[in-house]
């Protein structure tokens, strides 16, 4: 089965790094519980330019210096052994070379590494034919299985809430392991959207 697999929030422990180098830089004290990636404009009150010329300048930080989640080498690379692994991310591809090199630092395995420079992943995923998406953000998880495919949402204090048919929440990277490799969704939820 193809495995589409996000970064930010499911391989890379990035939203406590975003928060750390978005206070600094606008002076502000926000709280790791105040941000959601998908809002830094509202939460922080800034435009849309100003959190572009914070990218300009920190982006390739950004990109490269978080660590990983627990487990997310370990897992991902073993689930890897029984599944094509796609890595689909809202990262822009000027970041390609940061992305890849710390996917290699951490050797986290995959098949295929899809930058897209925005938060519209239903198209990549049905393009590729993935089976199941792993994701963070409850916004794009909501998206994609509304094309029929699967999502296995890594639990975090922004997606809380009723989850609506084909997300599964799941806390750890041990967790979704089980669910892809040990004890499997039902087949006939992975071939839904045949």
């Amino acid at each position: 089965m193809k495995v589409g697999v996000d970064i930010d929030g499911v391989l890379a422990n990035s939203l406590p790094l975003w928060v750390q180098e978005l206070n600094q830089y606008f002076n502000t004290n926000k709280l790791l519980e105040q941000v959601n990636l998908l809002s830094i404009t509202q939460t922080y009150e800034i435009t849309p330019g100003e959190l572009k010329t914070f990218l300009e300048q920190r982006g390739w930080f950004l990109m490269s210096a978080p660590s990983p989640l627990k487990g997310a080498a370990y897992y991902l690379n073993r689930i890897k052994r029984y599944h094509d692994i796609f890595i689909i991310t809202a990262r822009h591809k000027k970041y390609a070379q940061e992305t890849k090199s710390w996917l290699q630092q951490y050797g986290i395995l995959y098949d295929d590494l899809i930058l897209l420079g925005s938060y519209e992943k239903k198209e990549a995923c049905m393009e590729k034919g993935l089976g199941v998406m792993v994701e963070d953000t409850l916004e794009i998880g909501i998206e994609v299985s509304a094309a029929g495919i699967p999502v296995i949402l890594m639990d975090a204090h922004y997606n809380q809430g009723d989850l609506p048919k084909l997300i599964y929440r799941r806390h750890s990277w041990a967790e979704i392991y089980r669910t892809l490799v040990v004890e499997p969704l039902p087949q006939s939820v992975y071939s839904i959207q045949q």
